[in-house]
């Protein structure tokens, strides 16, 4: 049984252009009552003080600069696999977190505890207001056990990957899990736009999601840029999870039928 003084925890944070942000984001790390063995900070190109600020609470990763963007997109994944390629082979857990999410004090302690107690591999806390599925780990704030994590090689550099894994460790058997009752902190909202939704669609085809779910999910969000991304012939399939990912579908769609009969018909 790990004790909290046996615990090796590190936490990978990507960064671009976050100087007036990533400074309280580390210091809240630095106040968990769950100490961290190390904090690794990938800069994804900066030009601003970024990696200069978070030089003084973490190690560093400074990667080339570029024009576009990378949320979203399949970059995203290399830019943090290579901050997790810098956490020693010995470590029991990984926090996933960006750079602008302040996280409480007892985050790390509150959500690692369950973990072990629940035998889950994979968990985050819930940011009030958000979307929820119990078994849908939000993107920060994610905590992974490392040696599963590193077994499937990181993250997969393909559209997707952020939900790629979560599947991955359902397939594997491993519970993942969402604590609605653990605060997921503070965390800049995340933007939708018509780009964001196009990439949105690039990953449900990735991930090989049904093409009656996916035109729901489009209807659902009024996103024609989603479809558009659903179909883009340049997206590679994950083959290795597309009949566990539709399989879990048509469970998720018979267990919300049945909630809302239970519910009396109400929705």
């Amino acid at each position: 049984m790990l004790t909290e003084e046996k615990l090796c925890i590190y936490a990978v944070i990507p960064a671009r252009n976050e100087k007036d942000r990533i400074e309280r984001a580390l210091l809240a790390l630095k106040e968990q009552t769950l100490s961290l063995s190390g904090i690794i900070v990938v800069d994804d190109g900066s030009t601003d003080r970024t990696a200069e600020i978070a030089a003084h609470y973490a190690e560093v990763i400074r990667l080339p600069s570029h024009e576009e963007s990378y949320v979203g997109r399949p970059e995203l994944a290399a830019v943090l696999n290579e901050g997790l390629r810098r956490v020693p082979e010995d470590c029991n857990y990984v926090l996933i977190l960006n750079a602008d999410h302040i996280l409480p004090k007892v985050y790390l302690k509150s959500l690692i505890e369950r973990m072990i107690k629940e035998d889950v591999k994979m968990a985050s806390g819930y940011i009030k207001g958000e979307p929820y599925n119990p078994e849908i780990p939000r993107g920060s704030g994610r905590v992974c056990d490392f040696r599963i994590f590193k077994s499937i090689g990181f993250f997969p550099v393909n559209w997707g990957w952020e939900s790629y894994i979560i599947f991955k460790f359902m397939q594997m058997g491993h519970k993942v899990k969402c604590y609605k009752d653990i605060d997921g902190g503070d965390a800049r909202p995340t933007s939708i736009n018509r780009r964001k939704l196009f990439y949105y669609g690039k990953g449900m085809k990735a991930l090989g999601y049904d093409f009656k779910y996916a035109v729901g999910r489009a209807i659902i969000n009024r996103s024609w840029s989603m479809i558009r991304g659903y179909f883009s012939r340049d997206v590679k399939v994950y083959e290795d999870i597309i009949y566990f990912v539709r399989e879990w579908q048509r469970k998720i769609f018979w267990k919300r039928v049945k909630s809302i009969f239970k519910a009396g018909g109400r929705i």
